[in-house]
């Protein structure tokens, strides 16, 4: 093991987190005017099934934080390999105008968000709660409504890239 006790904690964590494996998706939501805005983020877990609810962590410098907290709803598109390309125009600012430009995407209805048609699932959330830590909030959402794909093909991120987070032995 090396030691880093001499670097500073933020460092040592985001290290150690870097190795720590966790889903990756696009969470989408609107502004005032209807435009579709969204963010790739590995900050997304669930919370409870009673009621059904998901928490997304957003950094409040973001340009989407406000738009989407304003907006009271996110989806939570959960990616598989074969739409992994979605990722690069929401995690890449260079590629920010090809968001929303494959023609995957839908818009649901009734709540209008943008969802990718054949992800490995959607789920479209009404924010409940939300609690400041630091520089980002913790949004809680009640999930309103799901689609979910039939396969376990679902992407991840862990050692700094994507990757398929499949069981070690099937079901």
């Amino acid at each position: 093991m090396t030691d880093t006790s001499t670097q500073p904690i933020d460092q040592r964590l985001k290290r150690v987190l870097r190795h720590m494996p966790a889903p990756v998706g696009i969470v989408t939501s609107t502004t005032d005017g209807g435009e579709p805005i969204g963010l790739a983020m590995s900050a997304l877990m669930p919370v409870c099934l009673e009621p059904p609810a998901m928490a997304i962590c957003v950094n409040r410098s973001a340009s989407a934080h406000a738009p989407l907290v304003d907006s009271g709803q996110f989806c939570i598109n959960l990616l598989h390999s074969g739409i992994d390309g979605h990722m690069r125009p929401f995690a890449d600012p260079a590629e920010r105008a090809s968001r929303f430009t494959q023609d995957d995407w839908r818009r649901h209805d009734p709540s209008g968000l943008w969802y990718i048609a054949g992800a490995a699932a959607n789920l479209f959330c009404t924010i409940s709660e939300r609690v400041a830590h630091g520089t980002h909030d913790l949004i809680i959402g009640r999930v309103d409504a799901l689609y979910a794909a039939e396969g376990d093909d679902v992407l991840g991120w862990g050692n700094g890239a994507l990757g398929r987070l499949q069981p070690l032995v099937p079901a």
